[in-house]
């Protein structure tokens, strides 16, 4: 088994770790997953056991969804990060900007996610 690759892939994990951006990014998504695996396991507890949550749906019984769907918010977090991330290391020597644009859109993502997450447990709260 050739393993040729593995330097290559470390020295491109260790320039897109030092830099700047790619590192402050990383830390305010973790910051903010934290942020929302807390938040729910703190609120949980005083949720009703239905919530509204498909909001694109006519007004009604169709807007419920169990309580521990809001679970999915943090984890689809957690899988587009890791995801992004794991791409944007791989891909990082090559084109740099689209390195980027994977670690700003999971970022974005986190952030999306906290502020429903929020606003779904504050209006079922």
């Amino acid at each position: 088994m050739n393993f040729s690759f593995v330097p290559v892939f470390l020295s491109a994990m260790g320039k897109f770790w030092q830099n700047r951006t790619s590192s402050i990014f990383l830390r305010w998504n973790i910051i903010l997953i934290t942020f929302q695996f807390a938040y729910l396991f703190f609120r949980y507890s005083s949720l009703p056991p239905e919530i509204p949550l498909f909001f694109s749906e006519p007004w009604g019984k169709a807007w419920l969804a169990p309580t521990t769907a809001l679970f999915l918010l943090p984890f689809f977090s957690l899988l587009i990060g890791l995801g992004n991330h794991v791409i944007a290391l791989t891909i990082y020597l090559k084109w740099p900007l689209l390195s980027r644009l994977l670690v700003v859109f999971s970022l974005v993502f986190s952030v999306f996610a906290s502020l429903s997450l929020y606003q779904v447990i504050r209006l079922a709260i």
